[in-house]
């Protein structure tokens, strides 16, 4: 694996866990954490610790948020290509008791300004776009920098409205992807049907993944492979970033793969997402640490993992 350039948000997450019900105007006991996240950055982080030459290119503000978001992502010996934004991105993460989550999110719009980028990785082996970004006004002329080159181009996907599916959709196809990764709620609201891997990948014609808690398909348009791999069973606590570790894991093994990949290393590739995804929800944080995972957490090893820390003053 020469090299991989991520497109996406490098955000900061705050993960609000409350031990009873939310009641509103009310005062609610939680148990609050702090890291890095983000779906570009969590990718990132996940191929740089498998060893993969990673440059991630992002948005960052020149505030506490940015810094702290920087400082985390340099540990990781992941190269930064960051564009100037008003203000760095933040997520809060509501964690239910079965670890399902839901989301509050300001992401600061870059696909304009990654689109106008300078920074080329002709030489890189992937290109991974996140599918935040091309849901943004500028999403066509970041597709347009994507499509056209001697790589693999990976779409992820990203949570959907149906009012959205088809700008989403026209973004995706344009920038010509190899391999596109889904879960079954996205790949429904884009194929307006059954979430369908064979339907995903003839819409888009590329291999297509489509993921669901009780496991992953793949298939290619014509009809050949197609797999099908189980989930793997994991004491769950957080499932942010599950997905994208997922995505990681999945580009990561594909890198020595022919392509399109035959069934059997498609099937292995599967396999190793899986329970990497599956992993990563036992621990807390987008990119809290697992086991197998090289290095240790430089921004803070609490929570079994979890990146945690303060912001600066």
């Amino acid at each position: 694996m020469s090299g991989v350039v991520v497109l996406g948000d490098a955000l900061l997450d705050i993960l609000v866990a409350p031990v009873q019900p939310v009641v509103a105007g009310g005062d609610v006991p939680a148990t609050i954490r702090m890291g890095p996240g983000g779906q570009g950055a969590n990718v990132a982080v996940r191929l740089a610790r498998r060893g993969a030459d990673v440059t991630l290119e992002c948005g960052l503000a020149d505030d506490p948020a940015g810094a702290f978001i920087r400082a985390a992502l340099e540990a990781e010996g992941i190269g930064l290509a960051a564009v100037d934004v008003e203000r760095s991105g933040t997520v809060v993460v509501l964690l239910a008791p079965d670890a399902d989550r839901s989301m509050l999110s300001h992401r600061p719009d870059l696909a304009g300004a990654l689109a106008a980028s300078p920074h080329a990785g002709d030489d890189a082996a992937w290109w991974v776009v996140s599918g935040y970004v091309l849901l943004e006004a500028g999403g066509a002329d970041l597709a347009a920098r994507v499509a056209g080159r001697e790589t693999r181009r990976a779409i992820l996907g990203c949570s959907l409205r149906p009012h959205q599916a088809s700008a989403w959709a026209a973004a995706a196809t344009a920038a010509e992807p190899t391999l596109m990764v889904l879960n079954r709620d996205e790949a429904t609201t884009i194929v307006g049907g059954p979430p369908s891997p064979i339907a995903v990948a003839e819409r888009f014609g590329c291999l297509a993944v489509v993921t669901g808690r009780d496991g992953a398909e793949a298939a290619v348009p014509g009809g050949a492979p197609s797999v099908t791999v189980p989930s793997v069973p994991a004491e769950a606590v957080d499932a942010t970033g599950a997905g994208d570790a997922f995505a990681a894991a999945l580009i990561h093994r594909l890198s020595a793969a022919a392509w399109p990949p035959d069934a059997p290393d498609l099937t292995a590739a599967l396999v190793d997402a899986a329970a990497l995804a599956a992993a990563v929800t036992g621990v807390y944080g987008a990119q809290g640490r697992v086991a197998g995972e090289g290095g240790s957490d430089r921004i803070g090893a609490a929570d079994s993992g979890a990146a945690s820390g303060t912001l600066p003053a």
